[in-house]
């Protein structure tokens, strides 16, 4: 590792603490964000003091006449959070922790989770800034791919292993060639 890259990571370290420690919250309620941030995706994390999950959005800013863009991320910290309600039902596969294969399992397309507190850092590949903020709700809804992780980090929560039907029983069926896609 070259000196550089430690300097600015121990920068970033420094950075991370000045933030998080303003916050009136435990260092550990953030772990699931700094997760997100560090490595993407959901995160859970659970105590006995505090239960904390963080679940992205991401969306792309995309200018089709110079054929360029940045994504914008922003990821949610909720705080204790509750299931407030569910709609739909989406079959998807799905691999978590230790598992050694996806499965088929069932998710809500939207759900809607309150939280004692909720937190929010919004990614700029644009700008190279992490905005964090506490937001005013203590409400937040999610749709398509964002409810997915919220619900299965809500299982994590509740200490429920997913469970659903492995890859294996898929089977293979030849398509019809039509040319070229």
């Amino acid at each position: 590792m070259k000196v550089s890259d430690l300097r600015s990571m121990l920068v970033m370290s420094s950075r991370e603490e000045a933030v998080f420690g303003s916050f009136d919250l435990p260092r550990d309620a953030f772990y699931p964000m700094l997760l997100s941030l560090k490595t993407g995706g959901a995160w859970s994390y659970s105590a006995e003091h505090l239960r904390s999950i963080s679940v992205m959005r991401v969306h792309t800013d995309y200018d089709k006449s110079t054929k360029t863009g940045n994504t914008l991320e922003e990821i949610y910290l909720l705080v204790n959070p509750e299931t407030v309600a569910r709609e739909g039902l989406v079959n998807r596969l799905e691999k978590c922790g230790n598992r050694e294969e996806r499965v088929l399992l069932t998710r809500p397309y939207s759900i809607t989770l309150k939280a004692e507190r909720i937190f929010v850092a919004r990614i700029s590949t644009e700008k190279r800034t992490i905005m964090v903020r506490e937001a005013a709700d203590k409400v937040v809804a999610f749709t398509g791919p964002s409810a997915f992780y919220a619900a299965h980090e809500m299982e994590h929560l509740e200490h429920v292993e997913i469970d659903g039907l492995p890859m294996w029983s898929f089977k293979y069926e030849l398509a019809e060639s039509s040319g070229p896609d």
